[in-house]
Parts: structure tokens; C-alpha cells; sequence
């Protein structure tokens, strides 16, 4: 998604997407790592982590019949799977047991921006959006395995470490590449410029949301008070201060699918506050993403509860 305030806006520029990013937040581990046992339980839980996530958002894009993207998640997979392998031989290598068995000397930290369901039921979900997590991952682990050769009590581990931060940069080096192609690709198989849309535009959708929560949960206890909610949002729109937007949203009536709907605003939202110059504008964007999120997390955990996503027969 791109967005631009008041103006005119290429969604390919370089200097708007590098502000638009944020930079992925270290993760430092909990305590020193202190022998290579622990060094290679901790390398090889990592790895088994991105392995299951990409595993679990391979399945779910393939269960609502994306098969290319899921092939995309799947490939993710096996190349964690390799890392898993490399981890065991080298732990063999140094006569070591089997880093599977070896019990971690404290939970390993989370690498990943949002859990593995959430983004495998995305509708947003797009090939580059998948790599650009990937990157994420990669670049968190590199930072990682940086501070534990900093912190390492003694020369092989630090040296260990030291080759496992080089290995998460090639990483990096290999995904940002797979990135690029991805970025390039999408732009040229757009055939028309992204649409602009204003604050006035989102309005409307939010009142379309809420006839249409209106007609598909209007008893339902849990779900009945978000029509109320939608349409307090669009007043909120309709008395803030217009601003001109390019986003890749999808059609507004195109798909029954509810959840996807509740998506859309909320990636909306977080866009205007990410770019907005005028503070009130960016605490408007901010409460209304809020209330976003939170309309989201109750239609998928109506989601969750029933089995099927809400749709509705807009």
C-alpha cells in the first residue's frame, strides 16, 4: 500500500517507500549464551520456528486457494528447513547431541511481526509483503546473533555466533533480492494507476461496512455493536481535514468476505497516520485505526469461533 498526503504520488518511489518502512526492532536475548549446547539449541529452535510459521501460512493461503503464494511461503519453508540441517551437522560436526534434545536455556524470542494465522488469512497478503516479513525475520535474527557474540563468555562461542550473524546476513542479501524482482514484478503487471481516493472516500466504505455488519450481526451480542462503530468513524472522516491517497485497496462490494473489508481500513488508516503532516490528522488516523483493529480481531475471532469467515450477502 502507498499513500501520499495532499498531492500527487508515485507509488515506485524509493525515497517514499524507505519512510514508509520502519526499521525492524532488535531483539536481544535474554540472558549470555554460555556453551555450544545452548548456542545450538537456541540456533536450531529458531530456525524450527520460521520453518512451522511459514509451514502454517503455506497451508492457509493453499486452504483459501492461493497456491502461488502458498508455494511462495512453502519455499520460504524448505530454505529454513536447510538452515535446520546445516545447524544439526554442524552440532554433530563438534560432537555435540542433537540440538532437538538439548533443552533451551530460556524461551527463544519472537521473530516475526505478526503471528503466523493472522497473516496467513490476510486478503492483503501479496507476494512482496511476504518476502518484506521474511527480510524482517532475517535482519532481527542477524541483530540477535550479534548480540550474542557480543555477550559471549568465551572465544567459541563468540566465534559461533559471529558465523551465525554472517550466515542470517546472506540471508538478507538473498531475500532483499527476491524482494526486488517481487516489487518489480508488481509494477509491471499493473496496467492502471492506483486510484486516489480522500478521507471522504474511506467514509463511505465504513458506512457501506456498516449497513452491511448491520444486516449480518444485528442480534449477535459480540459483533452488534460495530455497525454503531463504523458509522461514528465515518463522522470522524467526514470532519477531518481532507487528504488525497494512492492505495491498493480491492473492490468495495467485490467480495462478501467481511473480514477482508475490516482489512482494508485498517491498512488504510495506519497509512494516512504513518505519512500525515498534521498532528491532529495523525491522532485522528491513530484512534480510528484503534478502532479498527479492534472491529478486525472481533470478526476473526467470530471467525474463529464458527469455522467460516462472516460474509454477508452485500
Amino acid at each position: 500500500m502507498a499513500i501520499a498526503p495532499r498531492g500527487r504520488y508515485r507509488v515506485d518511489d524509493a525515497s517514499s517507500r524507505r519512510r514508509a518502512m520502519s526499521r525492524p526492532q532488535a531483539v536481544p536475548p535474554p540472558a549470555p549464551i554460555r556453551t555450544m549446547a545452548d548456542l545450538f539449541a537456541v540456533a536450531h529452535a529458531m530456525e524450527a520456528d520460521a520453518v512451522a510459521y511459514y509451514e502454517r501460512v503455506a497451508a492457509d493461503l493453499r486452504e483459501q486457494g492461493d497456491d502461488a503464494l502458498a508455494g511462495l511461503f512453502a519455499r520460504l519453508a524448505r530454505i529454513e528447513g536447510g538452515h535446520v540441517d546445516q545447524i544439526e551437522s554442524w552440532s554433530a560436526d563438534q560432537g555435540g547431541a542433537l540440538p532437538a534434545s538439548t533443552p533451551l536455556p530460556w524461551p527463544v524470542p519472537a521473530m516475526f511481526d505478526e503471528p503466523a494465522e493472522e497473516l496467513g488469512q490476510s486478503r492483503l497478503v501479496t507476494p512482496y509483503r511476504a518476502l518484506a516479513a521474511a527480510v524482517r525475520q532475517e535482519e532481527r535474527s542477524f541483530a540477535f546473533w550479534t548480540y550474542v557474540a557480543a555477550t559471549a563468555p568465551a572465544d567459541d562461542i563468540r566465534a559461533a555466533a559471529e558465523r551465525m550473524a554472517h550466515e542470517e546476513l546472506e540471508h538478507v542479501a538473498l531475500l532483499r533480492r527476491e524482494r526486488r524482482t517481487a516489487f518489480h514484478q508488481a509494477r509491471e503487471t499493473r496496467t492502471s494507476p492506483l486510484p486516489t481516493l480522500g478521507l471522504r472516500d474511506l467514509a463511505a466504505r465504513e458506512r457501506t461496512l456498516a449497513d452491511r455488519l448491520d444486516a449480518a450481526f444485528r442480534d449477535d451480542a459480540m459483533l452488534g455493536p460495530l455497525p454503531a462503530e463504523a458509522r461514528a468513524n465515518a463522522e470522524r472522516l467526514d470532519q477531518a481535514d481532507e487528504i488525497e491517497l494512492q492505495l491498493t485497496l480491492g473492490p468495495e462490494t467485490g467480495t462478501p468476505d467481511l473480514v477482508h473489508a475490516a482489512e482494508v481500513l485498517v491498512e488504510a488508516y495506519l497509512a494516512v497516520a504513518d505519512v500525515a503532516q498534521d498532528a491532529a490528522l495523525v491522532a485522528t488516523a491513530q484512534g480510528l485505526a484503534a478502532t479498527a483493529i479492534s472491529r478486525l480481531a472481533a470478526l476473526r475471532m467470530w471467525s474463529a469461533r464458527h469455522g467460516v469467515r462472516p460474509v454477508d450477502d452485500a
